[in-house]
C-alpha cells in the first residue's frame, strides 16, 4: 500500500523518484490513444521526467524561470510539469480552450520563457502572440500532427527535447541529481491562474509543501493504494487536478488513467472500472441529465422500472445515511432494484465498481446529490479552494446532503460575526504572483486566510456552504437568500442547463436568467410536435416557457415565500466562457453577465414585457447569420 510518511521526499519530483525506485515495473499511467491503452511504468515515467528536464536545461532553462503548459490531459502534460519542477523552474497552466488573448495574458504576466503545448492548435496560439511575448525562447509540442511543414525556429518537438536531454546527461553526468537536490518544500511548485469570477485572473503561488499537504489530507479521507485507479478528467491547468488526482496518485502509487477524448470519458471509464471517481458538480449534473435523457427515450418497461425503483433507492440511501438498518423487505427490494435497474445503469456510466465518489469545486445541487446516492453510488462532497487548499469533506458514514463535511485533518476554521469563513493550515497558498497588495488583503492577523465564503457550522461540526459572501442576495425587505443554492436546484431540471439568480437591496423580489438545455428541450419539442428552427427560436416559444416555469415553481416550493423567484427570462443563447460569461471551469462570472444583460435584468424589475436583442445563429445546414429576437419576461 502506498502511504506517504514524513520520511519520504517533501517535493513532487522527489516523490516521483522515490516511486521509480520503490515500484519500478508497476504501472503508473495508462493512456488510451487510437483505441489502444498504453501502459507506462514508474521507471518509464521518471525517465521521461529526467530526460525532458535535462533537455530543458540544454535549451537554456534557468532556475526560477516560468514555463507555460497548455493541452489535453495526456502523460506529456505531467511529465513536462514535473520536469520543470525538477530543474528548479516553475510551471503554470493555461486552460486548453483559452483564446490567444488569454494565452498572451498568462505568458506575459508570468514572464514565461518556454511553453509546452499539445498540438498544432495550441502551437498556433503562441505563434500568433510571439511578437507580444519576445521573452519566449521555445515552444515545445508533443503531438506533431499538422506541424510537419512548419519551419519555425521557435518550435521544437517533445521527443527531440528528450533526445537532447539524453545527450546532455552524457556530457554532464550527475547534473539532474544536483538540480533535484536543490528543490525544497518551500519552493514554488506551480502558479495557478484562478478562475476569475470577479474579473481579471489572479495568479496563486503554491509550494511543494502546500500541494503535498493538501493531497495528503485528501488521501487520509479517501485511502488509495497501488491497486486504485484514478481518472484524469479535471483540466490539468486547474488546481483541483493536483489536489484530487495527480498528487494523490504520486503519494499513493495509484494508477492515473487518461481517456482518449473528453467525449469518450464515460466509455473509457467503463473499460477501466475504477473503484474511485471524482467529477466536478457540472459533470455530476451532466451525468444526471444523461440519465434523464436516456429514460425519456427508454422502452416503456424500463421507464416504468425506473419510476418504480427510484423511490426504493431514495429510501435505502436515506436509511444508510441515517445509520438505520433496513428490514429484510427493504433489503430484498434493494437487491432486486439494483440487479434490474441500478447496476446496469452504473455499468453504462462506468461506475459499477466505484466504492465512493467525490465532488468538489462548487456546491452540488441537492437533488443531484440525492439521486446519485439513490442509484447506489456513495458520493461525498469536498470543499477546497486554490488559496486555502483542502478545507473540508464528508467522511465514512458521515455524509449530510446539506453540508460540505467536517474540516480536514490539521485544518483550522473560524467563523466571523459576518458569517465569513477563515481558514488556517499547511495547505494554503503563499500569495498572489506580482500582487503584494492583494495578498496582504487576503489574510487576517494570525495567518488566517479570508475565504470570502458565507457559511454556517452546525452542532455536528459540519460546514454548511451558503454562497460567496459578496454574492449573497439581500432584497429591499432585508430578506437574505443564497443564489447558488437556488441555481443548483434549477439545474437539476432536465430542461435547464444553467441559471443566474438575481436580487439586491433595491429590488423587491428575486429573478432569474435561464439557459435551456437544447438537447433535452429540442427532444421534448419533437416529441410534442412543436416546430422550431434554431436555439433562438426554440428558447422563446411559449410552450418552452411553460415547461421551464413548472421547474421554477418546483424550486420555489423549497424556498421561503419572500425569497422565491418571481420573474425569469430564457436567454437566447448559452452562457459562454469565450464571451467572459463563464470561467474556464464553468463558474458564472456574475458581474460580466449582469453588465452584459443589464436591459434584460432591469426589464424583470419594471413594466416591460420584452427586450429586443440581436443574436448570431447557426442553422442546421451550417449557415450562419444574425437574427433579431424579442426575449420575453415571464412571471410566476
Amino acid at each position: 500500500m502506498g502511504v506517504f510518511t514524513s520520511l519520504d521526499p517533501q517535493t513532487i519530483p522527489g516523490l516521483i523518484k522515490r516511486n521509480a525506485e520503490r515500484w519500478s515495473d508497476k504501472a503508473a499511467m495508462c493512456y488510451k490513444n487510437l483505441g489502444v491503452w498504453h501502459r507506462y511504468t514508474w521507471a518509464d515515467y521518471f525517465t521521461s521526467v529526467r530526460h525532458f528536464s535535462l533537455g530543458l536545461l540544454s535549451l537554456g532553462l534557468k532556475t526560477g524561470d516560468v514555463v507555460a503548459i497548455i493541452g489535453d490531459n495526456e502523460p506529456e502534460w505531467f511529465w513536462g510539469e514535473f520536469a520543470v519542477q525538477a530543474a528548479g523552474a516553475i510551471p503554470t497552466g493555461i486552460f486548453v480552450d483559452a483564446v490567444p488573448d488569454e494565452v498572451k495574458f498568462v505568458v506575459n504576466h508570468s514572464g514565461a520563457t518556454f511553453a509546452i503545448v499539445n498540438d498544432q492548435e495550441q502551437a498556433d496560439k503562441f505563434l500568433e502572440i510571439r511578437d507580444a511575448a519576445p521573452q519566449l525562447k521555445k515552444v515545445i509540442y508533443w503531438d506533431p500532427k499538422g506541424l510537419k511543414n512548419y519551419d519555425d525556429p521557435l518550435l521544437i518537438g517533445f521527443i527531440e527535447v528528450i533526445a537532447m536531454g539524453r545527450e546532455y546527461e552524457k556530457n554532464y553526468p550527475g547534473v539532474f541529481e544536483e538540480k533535484l537536490s536543490r528543490v525544497k518544500p518551500a519552493d514554488t511548485a506551480f502558479i495557478y491562474y484562478t478562475s476569475g469570477t470577479t474579473g481579471q485572473q489572479k495568479a496563486a503561488i503554491l509550494t511543494h509543501k502546500a500541494l503535498i499537504a493538501t493531497a495528503s489530507g485528501f488521501v487520509t479521507r479517501y485511502p488509495l493504494d497501488q491497486k486504485s485507479d484514478l481518472i484524469s478528467n479535471f483540466p490539468a491547468a486547474w488546481v483541483g487536478d493536483s489536489f484530487f488526482a495527480t498528487i494523490p496518485h504520486i503519494l499513493s502509487g495509484a494508477r492515473l488513467n487518461f481517456p482518449e477524448e473528453p467525449e469518450t470519458i464515460a466509455a473509457d471509464t467503463r473499460e477501466i472500472g475504477p473503484h474511485f471517481a471524482i467529477y466536478g458538480p457540472r459533470q455530476w449534473e451532466g451525468i444526471v441529465s444523461d440519465i434523464q435523457v436516456k429514460m425519456m427515450d427508454a422502452h416503456p418497461f424500463k421507464k416504468l422500472a425506473y419510476k418504480a425503483f427510484l423511490p426504493v433507492g431514495y429510501r435505502l440511501a436515506e436509511a444508510k445515511l441515517s445509520g438505520v438498518e433496513p428490514n429484510i423487505f427493504w433489503k430484498s427490494l434493494g437487491r432486486v432494484s439494483d440487479g434490474l435497474m441500478f447496476h446496469p445503469l452504473k455499468d453504462k456510466l462506468g461506475l459499477s465498481r466505484v466504492r465512493w465518489a467525490v465532488t468538489g469545486s462548487s456546491v452540488l445541487a441537492l437533488d443531484t446529490f440525492k439521486l446519485i446516492h439513490a442509484i447506489g453510488i456513495e458520493l461525498r462532497q469536498n470543499y477546497a479552494s486554490t488559496e486555502a487548499g483542502f478545507i473540508a469533506s464528508h467522511g465514512q458514514g458521515d455524509i449530510a446532503f446539506e453540508s460540505v463535511g467536517r474540516p480536514a485533518l490539521n485544518t483550522e476554521v473560524r467563523l466571523t460575526n459576518e458569517g465569513e469563513l477563515f481558514v488556517r493550515s499547511d495547505c494554503m497558498f503563499s500569495g498572489y504572483y506580482k500582487d503584494e497588495a492583494k495578498t496582504k488583503e487576503s489574510f487576517a492577523p494570525g495567518g488566517w486566510f479570508k475565504t470570502g465564503d458565507a457559511v454556517n457550522i452546525n452542532e455536528a461540526g459540519h460546514i454548511i456552504f451558503l454562497d460567496r459572501l459578496k454574492d449573497m442576495g439581500e432584497l429591499k425587505s432585508g430578506v437574505k437568500f443564497a443564489p447558488q443554492y437556488i441555481e443548483g436546484r434549477l439545474r437539476f431540471s432536465p430542461y435547464i442547463k444553467d441559471a443566474m439568480v438575481l436580487g439586491d437591496k433595491d429590488k423587491d423580489y428575486a429573478s432569474a436568467v435561464i439557459n435551456i438545455d437544447f438537447a433535452m428541450v429540442s427532444k421534448w419539442a419533437q416529441n410534442n410536435r412543436l416546430n422550431f428552427t434554431t436555439y433562438v427560436d426554440l428558447s422563446q416559444k411559449k410552450e418552452i416557457a411553460d415547461l421551464v416555469s413548472k421547474d421554477v415553481a418546483r424550486v420555489n416550493s423549497f424556498l421561503p415565500e419572500n425569497s422565491r423567484v418571481k420573474k425569469f427570462v430564457i436567454l437566447h443563447k448559452e452562457f459562454d466562457p469565450d464571451e467572459a460569461e463563464l470561467t474556464r471551469t464553468r463558474k458564472l462570472r456574475r458581474g460580466a453577465v449582469y453588465q452584459k444583460y443589464a436591459d434584460l435584468i432591469e426589464a424583470m424589475y419594471g413594466e416591460r414585457k420584452d427586450v429586443v436583442v440581436e443574436a448570431p445563429v447557426t442553422y442546421r445546414d451550417g449557415r450562419k447569420g444574425v437574427v433579431t429576437t424579442s426575449i420575453k419576461v415571464r412571471g410566476l
